[in-house]
C-alpha cells in the first residue's frame, strides 16, 4: 500500500522523538481525528476526511505505530451499543437503549517491550464534553476500553474483511439497528460538536 505524502510526513517527525514520545504522538494524532462514519474504514481515507470510526482510525493508527518500528495487532470486543457509557445519553438517541446493537469494535495492542498494551483511540477529546468516555495514553501502560466488552476476539487474516464477516453473521434485525444507531451518532455527533 502506498502511503500519501501527509501520512509520511507525520511518521518521519514522530522518528525523531524519543520512542515513548513518538507513539504517544501518533496516539493523540489518531484519537483526535473525528470520530463519525464517512462509509469508508480505510485508513488513508480516515487520514483525508479527518474523520473516522474505530475500525478506520485503528487501521490508521497501526499503520502509524507499524512505521515506528512497532509489533501491533487488531482486536474485536464485542459489545452492545445500547449499553454504550455516554452520560448523559442524547434525547435523540434514547429510542436505540431498548434494542439489541450487537457490534464488534476494533481496538489494537502494541507491543514494547515484552508486554502488548491495550491501545484504543477512538473517541476525539473534544466529545468530552458531550458525555464520551475519552482515553489517553501514556506509551507505557494499557488504554482502558470505552466500551462494556462481552468478550475479545483477535483479528484473523485481514482486520477489515473479518470484522465485515462477523457483522454479516449477525440477525438482519441486528445489522439494520446497528447501522442505524451509527448513522443517528455520527448526526448527533456532527450537530452537537463543540
Amino acid at each position: 500500500m502506498i502511503s500519501p505524502p501527509e501520512f509520511q510526513a507525520l511518521l518521519e517527525k514522530w522518528k525523531l522523538l524519543p520512542a515513548v514520545r513518538g507513539r504517544v504522538a501518533a496516539f493523540r494524532f489518531v484519537r483526535d481525528i473525528h470520530y463519525g462514519d464517512i462509509g469508508s474504514r480505510n485508513p488513508f481515507d480516515v487520514l483525508q476526511a479527518k474523520k473516522g470510526t474505530c475500525s478506520g482510525k485503528h487501521a490508521l493508527l497501526k499503520l502509524f505505530l507499524e512505521g515506528l518500528g512497532y509489533k501491533v495487532q487488531t482486536f474485536f470486543a464485542l459489545h452492545d451499543f445500547s449499553k454504550f457509557p455516554v452520560s448523559p445519553w442524547p434525547e435523540s438517541l434514547l429510542s436505540f437503549q431498548s434494542k439489541t446493537l450487537t457490534d464488534y469494535h476494533d481496538f489494537l495492542k502494541v507491543q514494547i517491550g515484552d508486554a502488548w498494551l491495550t491501545v484504543d483511540a477512538i473517541f476525539d477529546a473534544p466529545l468530552l464534553s458531550l458525555g464520551f468516555p475519552i482515553t489517553d495514553w501514556d506509551g507505557v501502560r494499557d488504554v482502558s476500553l470505552p466500551i462494556v466488552s462481552e468478550s475479545i476476539i483477535p483479528a484473523v487474516g485481514d482486520p477489515e474483511e473479518h470484522k465485515k464477516e462477523l457483522i454479516a453473521a449477525l440477525p438482519a434485525s441486528v445489522q439494520k439497528d446497528r447501522k442505524e444507531f451509527l448513522q443517528a451518532l455520527t448526526a448527533f455527533i456532527d450537530e452537537n460538536r463543540p
